[in-house]
């Protein structure tokens, strides 16, 4: 026959002891898997602060005396999946780490930093979980613990487990190393372990190396875990892990062999931290991530009248455990009624103490109280009998129980006259709803009723005034917020608790600048990159200038060394401030741009001229030069942008005119050049004119004189045609004249005669 939990009253245990989720039972359990830690860090230098989080573990705090503390993502550096505590929890790609530095970089122990990690109630057992050192080169690292009783823990009890390095040189799928000074390939460098000291050191040389890491896991439950980290050489840092493994751990419980539904279960852990969760309606219970221990406990609330007939054992929570069931026997010959409680406009009340009593003496048969549906059920009733059901401020209900093994007997409802509160709220996550949450109702140490949030997050519960405490948990691991909200609700009243939880966002820094070139003229466009100086210690950011050049890095890793990059500028090196942005602005110049010049030369007929020297002078700065092609092209290189310049073609008498040419800005396209030669001047050879008629050997000076007068002025006619034309004109000169002569003496030989 159908029964019902009775929750007794008394205080139990919260579930922060564990930082679990508060579900209620559900069918399903999740697997077991490995987790790495959530880290993070409030503070400043010598005074640094945060928790580490990790599902089905206990909280965590830290604090430190480093002078700087930094969470890093991940994403870049981390504990591959072969590594040794990656081939047990996974990949810690993705998964933030602790970057801490000394207090001083002094190589004793006065500049040491100690941080201390304390884990509330102490951390679950004996394995389990585990914690990782990197970066442990130029440093030493001494470890030290207390136990969950405050007694200092040994050293075996700290559970080292080795030393290896992390690169993917050696680890396959991890992180990628820089070369280890001297060319020395990455990967090559471990830690040692002192086993009676405690102390992690670095290589005997104090050498700053990637990837030197060591792993620990506690065979013993801790108080608290301090690590005192100091200085050999350099400016050394040192990264920090946490990680576990959790199982699921789950049962049923049943009253006479039939589910109880809405039972108290209570899971305590080896050290004592519990969690408590209620079985559905199935009398199925589970509690989805328990950090792996032996030595895990389960109860169940008995209810009236009825006594354990099964329970499960110390349970080793290695694996998922799924058989810690819990069975419970009533006496003989008793049997179970059924009822609700409503207020007069028949909503169920949630949280409202129900007394059944025998009617004949008023004998007090059972107490219980309705559930989150105003449900109450009462085992353990004598059959056949007269009772009594009522509430305070209610109308009490008579009814008689049934026979031995006849179907439960439903009460009429019992309708409180009295005045009803309201507690109500929402939980979100980043001011929307999350995936459904368990809400739970608490008052004077026990859960009076859950509930589950509505789609648009929203839940309520209707009770009778007093004070309560509702709780929840975060809907991710390392939400901020309260889980926690104490209310009164009164008469008639409603009391509201919302639960507004934030995905913790990184505290970040800035770096403004300028990108300018040399004259102050703005450089649109450029990329300018901050990358940390020791990779993985922060955030690549990368980012392009504005219209008037200027940058904004945003997005930067706090306290850490960065190099800013401008391609064609000296790199810049700057530590970020702890919050806020940068009070010094960071300005590169950089030189100013060159184009090419394109252009043709010719000669005087306009052919293309080759192998001619074209020189290119500016007002200030040295000269260009280059050779045309066999085409007469040419391009004179790297002249300096938006500048005048005097192009010039050719040497000595075929030089042709400078041209003046402002060259193009950058990013226009230039505008060829034509150039010229001019014409080279012909040097004529020596002219012989042709002998005067009746000439003797030796022709009278001037006229026809033979000697040499020196070369012609060139003036485009040629010479040989007008030699031979005067010569024709002297012979027939020559002839008439000699034909004068002739008849002269004829006439003069006639008269004498």
């Amino acid at each position: 026959m159908r029964r019902l939990r009775t929750i007794t009253a008394g205080a139990t245990g919260v579930v922060l002891g564990l930082g679990l989720v508060l579900a209620g039972a559900t069918t399903a359990t999740a697997a077991t898997e490995g987790h790495w830690g959530v880290f993070t860090a409030t503070g400043k230098a010598g005074a640094y602060t945060g928790e580490v989080a990790l599902p089905g573990f206990p909280t965590t705090t830290w604090t430190s005396t480093s002078r700087q503390a930094q969470v890093i993502g991940g994403t870049t550096t981390g504990q591959g999946p072969s590594t040794p505590p990656g081939a047990v929890y996974g990949d810690s790609r993705g998964n933030s780490y602790l970057n801490l530095r000394p207090a001083a970089d002094r190589p004793d122990a006065s500049g040491a930093a100690r941080t201390t990690y304390t884990f509330a109630g102490g951390t679950p057992g004996a394995g389990g979980w585990s914690f990782v050192l990197g970066d442990i080169d130029a440093d030493q690292a001494t470890i030290a613990a207390t136990l969950a009783d405050g007694s200092p823990a040994s050293v075996a009890q700290l559970g080292y487990q080795g030393s290896y390095n992390s690169c993917s040189t050696v680890s396959p799928g991890g992180w990628s190393c820089p070369r280890d000074p001297g060319g020395v390939p990455a990967g090559q460098d471990v830690p040692t372990w002192d086993a009676a000291t405690g102390v992690l050191r670095g290589n005997a040389g104090a050498v700053d190396t990637a990837g030197a890491t060591a792993w620990f896991t506690p065979t013993a439950s801790l108080a608290t875990l301090t690590i005192a980290f100091q200085q050999r050489s350099g400016a050394p840092v040192y990264q920090t892990w946490f990680a576990n493994r959790t199982s699921s751990l789950s049962g049923t419980a049943t009253l006479d062999g039939a589910a109880l539904p809405d039972a108290l279960v209570t899971v305590t852990a080896p050290n004592g931290s519990v969690v408590t969760t209620t079985t559905d309606a199935q009398g199925r219970w589970s509690v989805p991530a328990l950090t792996q221990a032996d030595g895990y406990r389960v109860s169940v609330a008995t209810p009236d009248n009825a006594t354990v007939q099964t329970a499960p054992g110390p349970v080793s929570l290695r694996v998922d455990v799924t058989g810690a069931d819990t069975a419970f026997v009533t006496p003989p010959g008793t049997v179970a009624v059924d009822g609700t409680v409503v207020d007069t406009a028949g909503t169920p009340v949630a949280d409202v103490p129900v007394v059944v009593r025998d009617a004949t003496d008023g004998t007090v048969l059972a107490e219980v109280t309705t559930d989150g549906d105003g449900a109450w059920t009462a085992v353990g009733l004598p059959a056949g009998s007269a009772i009594v059901a009522s509430v305070v401020g209610g109308t009490p209900v008579a009814a008689t129980t049934g026979a031995d093994g006849a179907p439960t007997v439903v009460l009429a409802p019992i309708v409180v006259q009295a005045p009803l509160a309201t507690i109500s709220g929402r939980v979100t996550l980043d001011g929307a709803a999350p995936s459904a949450s368990t809400v739970e109702l608490v008052q004077a140490g026990r859960v009076v009723a859950t509930t589950t949030t509505a789609p648009d997050g929203s839940y309520d519960f209707r009770v009778l005034p007093g004070t309560y405490t509702v709780r929840t948990t975060e809907p991710v691991v390392g939400a901020t917020g309260s889980t926690e909200v104490t209310v009164t609700a009164t008469g008639s009243g409603t009391a509201t608790a919302d639960f507004p939880f934030a995905t913790p966002v990184p505290s970040t820094t800035s770096q403004a600048g300028s990108v300018s070139y040399r004259g102050g003229a703005p450089v649109a466009g450029a990329t300018v990159t901050a990358r940390p100086v020791e990779a993985g210690s922060g955030t690549v950011v990368v980012v392009t200038t504005a219209a008037d050049g200027s940058y904004d890095l945003t997005g930067l890793t706090p306290l850490t060394d960065y190099r800013l990059t401008v391609t064609g500028a000296e790199t810049t090196s700057v530590t970020t401030g702890a919050t806020g942005a940068a009070t010094a602005r960071v300005d590169f110049v950089l030189p100013l741009p060159t184009v090419d010049q394109p252009g043709t030369v010719t000669d005087a007929d306009g052919r293309p001229a080759a192998g001619v020297p074209v020189v290119a002078t500016p007002t200030a700065g040295d000269p260009v030069s280059t050779t045309t092609a066999t085409d007469g092209t040419f391009t004179l290189p790297g002249l300096q942008s938006a500048t005048e310049y005097d192009v010039a073609a050719g040497t000595g008498a075929t030089a042709g005119a400078a041209q003046r040419v402002t060259t193009a800005a950058v990013g226009a396209t230039p505008v060829p050049l034509a150039l010229r030669l001019r014409a080279a001047a012909v040097t004529p050879g020596p002219v012989t004119p042709a002998p005067t008629p009746g000439a003797g050997p030796t022709a009278p000076s001037g006229v026809g004189s033979a000697t040499p007068r020196g070369p012609l002025a060139l003036t485009g006619a040629e010479v040989a045609p007008t030699a031979i034309a005067a010569g024709a004109l002297v012979l027939i000169g020559a002839a008439v004249l000699t034909a004068r002569a002739a008849r002269t003496r004829r006439r003069v030989g006639a008269g004498r005669g």
